[in-house]
């Protein structure tokens, strides 16, 4: 589903930010995105998203190249939650925020309703579609901005983050959601309990290179590569 070959990205005045990463995520995999601050998680995302510019190497989204041309055809494949929800509920209500990208698409006004109460539904907050996002809980805003990429339909779900800012419950409960979705997904996440729990394969960042790639647990149990990569 995503092919990744000597990727690499280069901010004005921040010089390389990611250089010559390459891996791949089959479909239904789960990828853990391992790395401190400033590794270069957040970009790759963005990066596969179109959200960051390429400037060396290669992207693939389920067979699409991300390229400026193509930016269309690669986004109507993926899915971005933002750390941030509050980047992703803009509206006056939760409904409303997941009808927008539906709408955007061309779906029909009916159409789009259904499919965000069925986007809403299946995370178990169809009772917060008339709520304004300002009074959500932060897990329930999470929530909220999953249902808006998921009701979008993607093949490929990109998560920074997930479960920055949630109390030990709301973590658990959005791991178990996570667990139940059938798209690839990579997770960028500092949480090494939550990679284990969700994640079959992790990638690991440092210093804006791949250091390490393969199976999660091996990874989360390797002390001197944590420690190396300041993850522990």
């Amino acid at each position: 589903m995503i092919k990744i070959e000597n990727l690499g990205v280069e901010y004005a005045g921040a010089g390389k930010v990611l250089e010559g990463v390459s891996f791949n995520v089959n479909g239904g995999e789960s990828v853990a995105l391992l790395g401190a601050n400033g590794a270069g998680k957040s970009t790759l995302l963005k990066a596969l998203a179109g959200l960051a510019e390429i400037s060396a190497g290669r992207a693939l989204v389920n067979g699409v190249e991300v390229s400026r041309k193509n930016l269309r055809q690669v986004r109507s494949n993926i899915g971005f939650v933002f750390q941030n929800s509050d980047d992703q509920l803009f509206c006056l209500t939760v409904e409303e925020d997941v009808v927008f990208g539906l709408r955007n698409m061309g779906m029909e006004k009916a159409e789009a309703a259904r499919a965000a109460l069925e986007a809403l539904s299946s995370l178990g907050i169809a009772h917060l579609a008339g709520r304004p996002p300002s009074r959500l809980s932060e897990g329930e805003k999470k929530r909220a901005a999953i249902a808006c990429v998921l009701a979008m339909r993607p093949k490929i779900l990109l998560f920074d983050e997930p479960t920055s800012s949630l109390d030990a419950r709301a973590t658990r409960e959005l791991c178990e959601i996570l667990k139940t979705l059938p798209c690839a997904k990579i997770i960028a996440t500092h949480d090494l309990a939550v990679a284990k729990k969700l994640c079959s394969k992790a990638a690991v960042l440092d210093k804006s290179r791949l250091v390490k790639f393969g199976d999660c647990a091996e990874i989360c149990a390797d002390e001197k590569l944590l420690l190396e990569c300041s993850l522990i």
